[in-house]
């Protein structure tokens, strides 16, 4: 799986959720959507994926993961409306976190896929700005970068988010 197929899937998803008079309720099912499409495009896709992290008793976990020779690990946030905060950088602070420390062996590529709803579309340069001011935490741990992708029904766009901000 590569960028350019998450970015195809989620036009997809952003396409069918404007096919709905009534648009959708929330993100389980955006969440249903794009796992029905990835399962019907690609095999071995699975979700809630687990990665441990220092001081928890639990592992926490990743919305998706494709694998095979090259595995995907990836979460997705959205937002409805041109007011909401979902895409943001603080919003989404702990899904990065998660995302940056999951192994090269288990992941050759980590993403963030926004879905943007909304009428209005960010700009590159602004959500880049936010997601430059975001660090990965304090500890002794490798971090590894993160693939941010936003889609809109009118652009979409692609950034690596840096753990060692």
């Amino acid at each position: 799986m590569r960028i350019q197929d998450l970015e195809e899937a989620a036009h997809e998803v952003v396409r069918l959720d404007r096919d709905y008079a009534k648009r959708a309720a929330g993100e389980f099912v955006i969440d249903r959507m794009l796992y029905s499409y990835l399962c019907a495009r690609f095999e071995n896709i699975s979700r809630q994926h687990p990665v441990w992290m220092y001081g928890s008793a639990h592992p926490h976990r990743i919305d998706f993961r494709a694998g095979g020779t090259n595995p995907v690990v990836f979460e997705l946030a959205w937002r409805k409306s041109p007011v909401g905060a979902g895409l943001s950088a603080n919003t989404n602070r702990s899904e990065l976190r998660k995302l940056s420390r999951v192994k090269q062996e288990q992941a050759k590529l980590r993403a963030l896929l926004l879905l943007d709803l909304s009428t209005v579309p960010l700009r590159e340069d602004h959500l880049r700005a936010q997601y430059d001011g975001i660090n990965a935490g304090p500890g002794k741990f490798p971090r590894k970068p993160v693939r941010v992708i936003y889609v809109h029904n009118e652009l979409s766009f692609h950034f690596p988010w840096s753990p060692f901000a």
